[in-house]
């Protein structure tokens, strides 16, 4: 699933293509990918998208006019932008014709991601981010962790819910715990406060490497110049389950945390 660094390449090669021109036509193939809002979408004909922004994981068209196109990619959601005559991929549930001749597409196999329309920020921003999203987490200190002293919740299972830390998900997650040396089990009300200080910088350092290498591509993960993301490259638990560590040497642990498959390592992350 994009994470983060992937929505924040895609909102970057997707800008220089939408920014300040004008949408000549909408196709909608599949209307239940239109999440809520005005399910034809031909109020953005006419209109361009003014500037872009991003909380968490979720990506936001702001219109000239007030507008707002909220982008989740889901699972397996993937953004083209090509010439019309270009055959269609499958799987591909909305299009915009551009002024500039180019076509905005949206493919997602799996439809976990969709497009929601709200009239203005104010209604998106209530609908999607207050009350349900805690601080982006490129944005996070160690102050945003202060209401952990009485909770009883797992650290992991708490910053994939994104109630804290809006952005992280299954890779960033064991990445940040390994750096900071937190166990995926640790109670929150249990974490010493210079621990807190400890997991934001290393959710930075993460985050902040990842977005310097167009994020992580697995499988299928593309940005909208159809470029992968090499951050693979550099991860030094996910996907390792039973290598050594690359800090002590211990053989990683892998096991199934909220509901994810975690790796870990028992001997660097303990829990107190």
């Amino acid at each position: 699933m994009p994470e983060l660094p992937e929505v924040q390449e895609v909102r970057r090669t997707l800008e220089p293509f939408v920014l300040n021109v004008k949408i000549a036509d909408v196709k909608i193939s599949r209307k239940s990918y239109i999440r809520s809002g005005a399910t034809s979408l031909g109020g953005l004909i006419g209109h361009h998208v003014h500037h872009t922004a991003r909380h968490g994981k979720k990506l936001f068209c702001i219109f000239d006019d007030g507008q707002v196109l909220l982008i989740h990619l889901g699972m397996s959601g993937r953004i083209d932008c090509c010439q019309p005559e270009t055959p269609l991929a499958p799987h591909t549930h909305f299009s915009m014709l551009l002024a500039t001749g180019m076509e905005f597409r949206m493919q997602d196999p799996r439809r976990f991601g969709g497009l929601w329309h709200y009239p203005d920020w104010a209604a998106a921003e209530k609908a999607e981010i207050t009350g349900k999203m805690g601080v982006d987490a490129l944005e996070v200190s160690a102050s945003h962790f202060a209401s952990w002293r009485t909770m009883h919740s797992r650290l992991k299972a708490h910053l994939l819910s994104q109630r804290t830390v809006a952005g992280l998900g299954n890779i960033y997650v064991d990445e940040s715990l390994w750096l900071a040396q937190l166990h995926p089990l640790q109670v929150l009300s249990k974490i010493r406060l210079r621990h807190h200080a400890a997991l934001a910088e290393a959710i930075h350092a993460v985050l902040d490497k990842s977005i310097s290498m167009g994020g992580t591509t697995l499988r299928d993960y593309r940005n909208v110049a159809q470029q992968r993301g090499r951050f693979a490259q550099s991860l030094c638990v996910y996907g390792r389950g039973g290598l050594p560590c690359l800090h002590c040497g211990v053989k990683l642990t892998s096991k199934v945390i909220a509901g994810r498959t975690t790796v870990y390592c028992a001997q660097c992350q303990k829990r107190n």
